[in-house]
């Protein structure tokens, strides 16, 4: 690159970063808060387990809190003589029951003060279906909907694409691998529908969910799940229905929603969950380290994209924190938030590797599940000392494939021809000219049953269970959290609340104990890296950042059909 361009481009990179901080200036200015509030919480956007201190994540507004802000925010809520109620809105957000869940326990523990408590909504689904978003709203107190409303308790569903015939069609061949029967990624690129074991996993996994869904609701509306059951095949309602079946509670807008807390408290302002947020805390106790895991699990750093808030754990960032966090002489036990559907084998190890270093000087590792905990976001867990998940957490998937995408018809239809020199006689393994040789496909299946034998061994020591045993809970199966734990795979069902009292229980605290979560490695906020000078590593996040919408997909399709695949499972989203 040439001086000017060079120029150019830190010019450009500077101007971006000094827009980004008075974005930042303007965004996160703290106005003093008043002495009687009714907090309000907005659940209509994607709930977002972390984003870390990447500069461009201020795209999606400082004022959206991540779900652990969300959480601790509103438990410190109820014991705040400021706040005298809690206003939730709800929509028609896809949520995923484990994060549902969690959001629900800390709402029902809000309750447990005596406040008010309502869920608001100009609709929740209606022909969409809104599963998690009405079994979130049934946690409040009372459900307000607007009388245009309408509610998409409808029941779930799973679609699942096929790319066979496309594929055939432009003379592309899958040659793939699974260890093992229930590993069921390839699939989509293998077949045109679901299998046998394809079908029975998803209706298992899909069975179980529904289960939850429905107790859930039950609970929530004080009913039997027989009624649920029935709302279920009647649904979607609109408003009158939905207020005649006793869905909801009353009909209403949001004006008349604000002002029911008028009555008992007219002096009461209405707050921002996330202004309320930022008020400044002390943290107290016993230091603990909270480290996530959170995306596909990746080699080198972990990567946010701010397009579409796609995130990878990355080995190098991972190891990083667990190096300091074992470092630091008054961290006595690190709380490792997973959630990820897996992804690279290495890097899974690498990460495995982390968190038994960190027990070998002593420190506790307590995980805790989000949304998923799959694959390789279940083997970076095993060896913890205490594994927590949800009850609708996607776990287990035990496995490994991997294969390649055999191109040479393809190119051929286009009228392009390839040829090729090679020294070795396996230094065409990965190929996507040809097919695996006898002799290739020997090599590859034997490279399959290493890591999956691996795979089952780590399972099995972390978890104090034999080979055999592992056997029977893995084959690339995917449980629920409740599944998986009476499989062995996890010890508690909960969230961070249930996190944290296992990690007092490992470090000999009282119930109760007053911890202090922080985050490693230590965030920073826009303003103190400009002060600080840090160029090039906000240029190095600013520049994959910004392509990332306009080369990301290309990037994709050519690593798609031009090397080997293997990755994470494809697990389809269940519809809530």
């Amino acid at each position: 690159m040439s001086l000017i361009g060079r120029i150019l481009k830190w010019i450009g990179t500077l101007t971006v970063l000094l827009v980004l901080l008075l974005i930042y200036v303007v965004l996160t200015f703290d106005d003093k808060l008043p002495e009687r509030m009714v907090l309000e919480v907005d659940f209509r956007r994607e709930i977002v387990e972390h984003t870390g201190d990447h500069p461009l994540a201020l795209l999606r507004g400082s004022q959206r809190l991540d779900l652990r802000e969300q959480l601790l925010t509103i438990s410190r809520a109820g014991s705040d003589d400021r706040v005298v109620g809690l206003i939730g809105r709800i929509g028609s957000q896809r949520m995923s029951l484990a994060h549902v869940q969690e959001l629900a326990d800390v709402i029902r523990l809000f309750r447990e003060s005596g406040k008010p408590c309502v869920a608001f909504a100009e609709t929740i689904g209606g022909m969409t279906p809104a599963n998690g978003s009405y079994l979130l709203s049934t946690a409040f107190d009372k459900i307000r909907l607007q009388p245009s409303g309408s509610v998409g308790l409808v029941g779930l569903s799973v679609e699942h694409p096929f790319l066979r015939g496309t594929l055939d069609s432009l003379g592309i061949q899958p040659v793939f691998g699974q260890r093992e029967d229930y590993k069921l990624a390839p699939n989509m690129y293998t077949e045109t529908a679901f299998t046998d074991r394809h079908r029975e996993a998803t209706l298992a996994l899909l069975g179980d969910q529904f289960d939850q869904l429905v107790s859930g609701i039950a609970d929530g509306r004080g009913v039997e799940t027989d009624i649920v059951r029935a709302w279920i095949e009647e649904g979607p309602y609109m408003a009158k229905e939905a207020l005649a079946a006793g869905l909801v509670d009353v009909l209403s807008y949001v004006d008349e929603a604000h002002g029911s807390f008028a009555v008992e408290h007219p002096d009461a302002e209405r707050v921002k969950l996330s202004a309320y947020a930022r008020e400044e805390t002390s943290d107290s106790g016993s230091r603990i380290a909270l480290i996530y895991g959170v995306g596909t699990i990746v080699s080198g750093p972990s990567r946010y994209g701010p397009v579409d808030e796609s995130q990878t754990a990355g080995s190098d960032t991972v190891l990083e924190a667990f190096d300091k966090a074992s470092a630091d002489p008054d961290v006595r036990a690190i709380l490792f938030r997973v959630d990820s559907p897996g992804g690279s084998y290495v890097a899974s190890d690498a990460i495995w590797r982390a968190t038994r270093l960190a027990q070998e000087k002593g420190i506790p590792v307590v995980v805790s599940m989000g949304s998923a905990a799959a694959s390789g976001g279940y083997l970076v867990s095993s060896h913890a000392d205490r594994v927590v998940a949800q009850p609708g957490t996607i776990t287990g998937s035990i496995g490994v494939w991997a294969g390649k995408f055999v191109t040479s018809e393809f190119w051929s239809r286009l009228g392009i021809s390839w040829d090729s020199v090679s020294i070795g006689s396996q230094a065409r393994l990965s190929s996507s000219l040809a097919d695996f040789s006898s002799e290739e496909r020997k090599r590859f299946d034997e490279q399959l049953d290493r890591v999956y034998e691996a795979f089952v061994e780590q399972v099995a020591a972390g978890r104090e269970m034999s080979a055999g045993q592992v056997q029977a809970s893995a084959r690339g199966r995917v449980w629920t959290g409740r599944q998986a734990q009476a499989q062995g795979l996890v010890d508690d069902l909960g969230g961070y609340a249930t996190a944290l009292d296992a990690t007092r229980a490992l470090l000999g605290l009282d119930a109760g104990a007053d911890l202090s979560l922080v985050v490693y490695p230590k965030p920073k906020d826009l303003a103190e890296r400009i002060l600080q000078g840090d160029w090039e590593s906000l240029s190095a996040e600013l520049e994959p950042g910004i392509q990332q919408h306009l080369f990301g997909r290309l990037s994709s399709l050519r690593e798609l059909l031009g090397g080997p695949a293997a990755w994470t499972p494809w697990l389809d989203g269940i519809r809530h």
